[in-house]
């Protein structure tokens, strides 16, 4: 609805003017135009309504052989500073998810981890989404969101992989869950490393810690694996001529890491 209110102004003698002031009252949720959300193999672009009328939008891409009445596992992938388009050609999720038949969901700026809640409460009967095969990751600030929504959701998610991005926990989780990670030598935040990695350590219950040695990113790459209660372990690639960067092997060895570990 739009309200105009015309505020008069005195005239002189040769003519008179007015000012309009416009008052525009905001959409309510009913009005919001939504996409529509056909399941089909391919890249969709997508939005809910959460229950308090609020849009969320997310990119969700879903492998060759999908077809309804199936159950998938889901990999919600958390984008940093870039923009939500730029996740997929960054870290090649999609082509492992045709490989390995997974959906990947994309959420655009989602602020914390009830949107991811709710995003989650809409795919499962829309996408027929499999409840025990729930993953996330993320890059940077994504990363962050990642650390967060293994804290915070561990009921609905597996397991978690952060690439470059911190996030020391606050709180244990309500359940142990494995934990993955990539963090470069010369990244900005490699003095944040440390904190995040022996904290979750402590708070997943995870210990007697076992490095082997590996290249990655042309360069030397410690792999730290500490064992944690209920078959879960906390898993730091440590590589050492990495910047802020997503490493080129990265999803293929998550997906790996993944299916080691659904909910129980």
């Amino acid at each position: 609805m739009i309200i105009l209110t015309l505020a008069a102004v005195t005239g002189t003698a040769t003519g008179c003017s007015a000012t309009t002031e416009e008052t525009v009252t905001p959409k309510s949720s009913a009005e919001i135009t939504l996409p529509p959300e056909k399941p089909a193999p391919g890249d969709h672009t997508l939005a809910f309504l959460t229950a308090e009328g609020a849009k969320l939008e997310f990119l969700l891409h879903a492998p060759p052989g999908y077809a309804s009445g199936k159950a998938y596992p889901l990999v919600l992938a958390f984008h940093g500073s870039e923009t939500v388009e730029t996740l997929p050609g960054r870290t090649g999720l999609n082509e492992v998810a045709d490989d390995n038949g997974f959906l990947v969901a994309y959420p655009k700026e989602f602020p914390d981890a009830t949107a991811v809640g709710a995003l989650l409460d809409h795919l499962t009967p829309v996408w027929g989404v499999d409840t025990k095969r729930v993953y996330a990751t993320g890059f940077s600030r994504g990363a962050t969101l990642a650390y967060d929504v293994a804290e915070r959701l561990a009921d609905r998610i597996a397991s978690a992989a952060p690439v470059s991005g911190s996030n020391p926990v606050t709180s244990a989780p309500s359940r142990p869950l494995s934990l993955l990670t990539f963090q470069g030598g010369d990244d900005r935040l490699s003095q944040a490393w440390p904190v995040t990695n022996t904290g979750w350590d402590k708070a997943l219950g995870c210990g007697n810690e076992q490095v082997r040695s590996i290249t990655m990113e042309g360069g030397p790459t410690h792999v730290y694996t500490t064992t944690c209660p209920g078959g879960t372990e906390h898993v730091v690639y440590a590589v050492a001529r990495m910047g802020h960067a997503w490493p080129a092997d990265a999803s293929k060895l998550m997906w790996e890491f993944f299916s080691r570990h659904p909910l129980p």
